[in-house]
């Protein structure tokens, strides 16, 4: 199929793709505003290493990365896991599913992201595993060059991760796109005749030429054929006349 064969079918099935991206559309519309819920993104910091003071001995960098390495795991280790998991009252499967860990390339900062459908309970999750986490690792490790950074108010960025509007546009997408396989599946199976060039390509006959009909005006034996081979003869079209 050349690109011409493309648009030519895009624009005889337009309706089709039309009322198709609208069903989609209204489907995934709905779908977003009565039965999904958003999701809401909490993000807390660890600092590792250098917390600014000037009585601290020179760490070297590879210690440092192993403090970082350790940290991470701790986080999400049974023992901080388990503490947080009662203050909670949350299944540990729940809670792990909720926790993301972030740490950029030769940063000491460490992202503890928290994802939950209510904002509250994100920034709260998020707010209490990073301070536990801090508190364990200074216990266990006898690490006291580890801080969290939060505000003094103690509440932490939170976003709306893949809002209502772009649910929509990604419906509206989705619904453009099954419109568009649909037509071409529907001119796919389409065994009626487009065109004269058509005619000719099937048969390998020249046509004739052609004759202006309509349904009315044919004989009864034609007419029946006329209103049962759709789209062969069309209603106030053309008929054409085969060479034999």
């Amino acid at each position: 199929m050349d690109i011409k064969t493309f648009f030519r079918i895009i624009k005889r099935r337009m309706a089709t793709i039309l009322i198709t991206a609208i069903c989609v559309s209204l489907l995934s519309g709905v779908a977003v505003f009565y039965f999904l819920k958003p999701t809401y993104e909490a993000t807390e910091y660890i600092l590792v290493g250098n917390l600014g003071h000037q009585e601290e001995v020179y760490v070297e960098p590879q210690t440092i990365n192993r403090l970082i390495a350790s940290t991470v795991d701790f986080i999400t280790s049974p023992i901080v896991l388990e503490s947080v998991q009662g203050d909670m009252n949350l299944p540990q499967e729940e809670l792990e599913e909720k926790i993301t860990i972030k740490n950029k390339e030769n940063s000491q900062i460490i992202s503890v992201v928290i994802r939950d459908t209510d904002a509250e309970r994100a920034s709260e999750l998020a707010n209490l595993l990073a301070a536990t986490s801090v508190e364990e690792v200074k216990d266990s490790m006898q690490m006291e060059n580890i801080a969290l950074l939060s505000k003094k108010d103690g509440i932490n960025k939170v976003e709306e991760v893949g809002g209502s509007t772009v649910n929509i546009l990604i419906g509206m997408m989705v619904g453009l796109f099954c419109g568009i396989g649909l037509a071409m599946l529907k001119d796919h199976w389409d065994d009626s005749v487009q065109s004269l060039k058509q005619i000719e390509n099937e048969l390998g006959l020249p046509v004739l030429g052609e004759v202006e009909a309509t349904s009315d005006s044919l004989p009864k034996y034609y007419r029946k054929q006329y209103t049962s081979a759709k789209g062969k003869v069309k209603k106030g079209g053309k008929m054409h006349a085969e060479s034999h």
